[in-house]
C-alpha cells in the first residue's frame, strides 16, 4: 500500500500533513460509527458486515502504511487520531456516537497496527459489540485470549506525555534494554540501556515467541492497572495471560529475559512481572510441575509485587538514596500485596497461593528478609521458586551503572556465589537448568577468538550452549543472510569466557557487528 497524494486544500494547494490527518480522522470516525451500527443488526461473519469492515480498513490503510499504526482515542469531549485532534465539523453525529461507544465500554479508544486483517478485525468487533460482557481491561483480556493483537483497546489517554505533549496507553510491548533493581521499581531514576537479553528483531526476548511475550506484557498491564486493583480482579484473566508462557515451557522454548528500557516505573513493573513469570514457569516445568500447578505459579509470579501500588506514593527517593522511611514503606509491599489480593479477588486455592507468594517472596531461609515473623514460618515451594526468579531478573535490571554492566552470566554467578545462602538449593539447580551456565543473550568469547551470542542452553552439556557467531575469529562479521550458528557448540570451539558489556566494542570490527 502507498499513501494517496495529498488532496488539494480549499486554495488549490496540496493539504499539509496535519490537514490530511484531520480529514482522515473524520473518515475514520464515520466508518467506525457505521460499522458499529451495522454490527448491531448483522453477525460479524455476515457479508454485509464484512463489507463495512473492508471499508473501515480501506480508510485506515494509508495511515497505517505511512505511520505503522492508527490510534483513535477520546480525551474529554474530543477525539484524536495519532495525536491530532479531529475537528467536529459536519461529523458531529458520528463524533458523538464514537465518544458514547468508547464511554460505554470504559475505554479511551482503539489502536490498529500494520498487519491487521479482516478476520482479526472481525474477531475484535465480535468482542467489542458485547459491552455487557467485555469492558475496560476485560475487553483487552478477551482480545488476548482470542489471539487478537493487531487491534487492541486503549484503556487510558492523557495529555501529560513528557516528550510530545500527547500520550495514550496503547499496550505496545516494551523495547529491549534494562532498568530497575531487585524488583524495586520505587522512586525515580532513569532507565539504563543494557546490552543483554535482546531479541534478534529488537522486539522482545529471542527465545520466547515475540507474540506471546508482547501479549503477556499487555495482559500484565491490564491485570495490574490501578483501576483493576481498586475495582477487583479475576484471576482467571491472569491464567489467560500466563497460558502461552506455560505452553512455551512445555515446548522447551529457550528462556531469554526481555528487559524494558522504558523509564516510567509502571512500564518497568509490567515487564519485570512478566520476566519473573517467564523464569518461574520455566523453572517449575523443570521441577516437574503439571500444567495446573504451572498456571497457578505463573499467576502468582505475575502478581508477586502487586503490593507496590499501595506504597509507591510513600517513597520519595530512588533506591540508591533510600531513607529509613523509604525503606520501611518498601518493605511493607509484601504484606500490602497479600492484603490487596484478599480484598480484590474471590478466595480460592489459587488466590491463597498468590497471597502466600506476594507475602513470602522476600523472606529468607534464615528468618531474615521481610516481612519478619515470629517463630518458624516455612516459605511455600512457589514462594521459594519466585524468590529465585525475582532476584535473577532483578540483577539484570538494576537502575544504575552496575545494572547496565551486569551480564546474564554474572547474574547467575552472583546467585550461585555471594547470594546462594539466601535461596533453596533445589531452586538454584532449577535456575541453572533453565538458563544454563551461559544464559541466552550472553556474549561469549570462543577459544578460536570468535565472539558469539548464546541462543539457548544445551540440556545435555550446559558448558556447550547453542550460539550464533557475531564476530568471526578473523574479526569479521558473518555475511549478511548467512548466519553462523552452532547447535550446540562443538568441542573444538568451546567457550573461553563470558564477556562483559564494555569488552564487546573493544574487539576489532565489533562496532560494525
Amino acid at each position: 500500500m502507498t499513501p494517496p497524494p495529498n488532496p488539494p486544500s480549499r486554495e488549490g494547494a496540496p493539504a499539509t500533513g496535519d490537514q490530511r490527518l484531520k480529514d482522515a480522522g473524520l473518515q475514520v470516525i464515520m466508518r467506525l460509527a457505521s460499522t458499529i451500527r451495522i454490527g448491531r443488526t448483522y453477525q460479524t461473519d455476515n457479508q454485509v458486515f464484512r463489507q463495512q469492515l473492508q471499508g473501515f480498513l480501506a480508510v485506515l490503510a494509508p495511515l497505517i502504511d505511512e505511520s505503522g499504526e492508527a490510534v483513535l482515542v477520546a480525551l474529554q469531549d474530543d477525539l484524536y487520531l495519532n495525536g491530532m485532534r479531529i475537528p467536529v465539523k459536519a461529523g458531529f453525529r458520528y463524533h458523538t456516537a464514537v465518544l458514547e461507544e468508547f464511554a460505554r465500554r470504559d475505554i479511551a479508544g482503539v489502536r490498529l497496527v500494520r498487519g491487521i486483517g479482516d478476520a482479526e478485525l472481525a474477531t475484535f468487533f465480535r468482542l467489542f459489540l458485547q459491552p455487557d460482557l467485555y469492558r475496560g481491561p476485560d475487553l483487552l483480556s478477551a482480545c488476548l485470549a482470542h489471539g487478537v493483537d493487531h487491534v487492541t483497546p486503549a484503556i487510558h489517554a492523557s495529555t501529560e506525555a513528557p516528550d510530545d505533549g500527547f500520550e495514550y496507553d496503547d499496550f505496545e510491548p516494551p523495547a529491549p534494554g534494562g532498568e530497575g533493581f531487585s524488583g524495586e521499581s520505587f522512586g525515580g531514576g532513569s532507565g539504563s540501556h543494557g546490552h543483554w537479553g535482546h531479541g534478534p528483531d529488537g522486539g522482545g526476548p529471542s527465545g520466547v515467541p515475540r507474540k506471546n511475550y508482547g501479549q503477556a506484557i499487555q495482559g500484565a498491564r491490564s491485570l495490574l492497572a490501578t483501576t483493576t486493583l481498586q475495582d477487583g480482579m479475576e484471576l482467571r484473566h491472569g491464567k489467560r495471560v500466563v497460558q502461552p508462557l506455560v505452553d512455551g515451557a512445555f515446548a522447551d522454548e529457550p528462556l531469554v529475559v526481555g528487559l524494558s528500557s522504558l523509564t516510567h516505573k509502571d512500564e518497568y513493573t509490567y515487564a519485570h512481572a512478566v520476566n519473573v513469570c517467564l523464569v518461574a514457569v520455566t523453572m517449575g516445568r523443570l521441577l516437574d510441575m503439571d500444567r495446573r500447578a504451572l498456571a497457578d505459579l505463573g499467576v502468582a509470579a505475575l502478581l508477586h509485587d502487586v503490593g507496590k501500588a499501595a506504597v509507591a506514593d510513600l517513597i520519595r527517593h530512588p533506591l540508591e538514596s533510600f531513607t529509613e522511611e523509604d525503606r520501611a514503606a518498601a518493605e511493607r509491599h509484601p504484606l500490602e500485596g497479600a492484603k490487596l489480593l484478599a480484598r480484590s479477588t474471590t478466595l480460592n486455592q489459587t488466590t491463597l497461593r498468590c497471597m502466600r507468594v506476594a507475602l513470602e517472596h522476600h523472606m529468607l531461609p534464615d528468618g531474615s528478609g521481610y516481612p519478619t515473623v515470629r517463630g518458624r514460618w516455612p516459605q511455600s515451594v512457589m514462594s521459594r521458586l519466585v524468590a529465585v526468579a525475582d532476584c535473577y531478573v532483578s540483577l539484570l535490571g538494576h537502575r544504575s551503572r552496575r545494572g547496565t554492566e551486569t551480564t546474564p552470566y554474572e547474574a547467575l554467578g552472583m546467585m550461585l556465589g555471594p547470594l546462594r545462602k539466601r535461596f533453596d538449593p533445589a531452586m538454584l539447580w532449577a535456575l541453572v537448568q533453565s538458563v544454563g551456565f551461559y544464559p541466552p543473550g550472553q556474549l561469549v568469547l570462543l577459544e578460536d577468538g570468535a565472539i558469539a551470542a548464546v541462543l539457548a542452553p544445551n540440556a545435555s552439556d550446559l558448558a556447550r550452549p547453542h550460539v550464533r557467531v557475531v564476530v568471526t575469529a578473523d574479526a569479521r562479521r558473518p555475511p549478511e543472510g548467512q548466519p553462523i550458528e552452532y547447535r550446540p557448540l562443538p568441542k573444538d570451539k568451546s567457550v573461553q569466557r563470558a564477556l562483559r558489556g564494555e569488552e564487546y566494542p573493544s574487539h576489532p570490527s565489533a562496532e560494525a557487528a
